[in-house]
């Protein structure tokens, strides 16, 4: 099958959406969406949820 162009990417890798994602919960968050794998998690988190870059209050 071939790759859309006009797909939208996600997370620090720039990729397609695939496998399991979760959101950052910060509003002002620029990626938004990320991959498991990207994030080191195994099962969606409890509450709320922040990127790596939120965290550091880069946002």
């Amino acid at each position: 099958m071939p790759i859309d162009p006009n797909e939208p990417t996600y997370c620090f890798c720039q990729q397609v959406s695939f496998g399991e994602m979760v959101a950052c919960d910060n509003p002002d968050c620029d990626i938004e969406w990320f991959h498991f794998e990207c994030v080191g998690l195994k099962q969606l988190p409890k509450g709320e949820w922040f990127c790596p870059n939120c965290r550091k209050g880069k946002k």
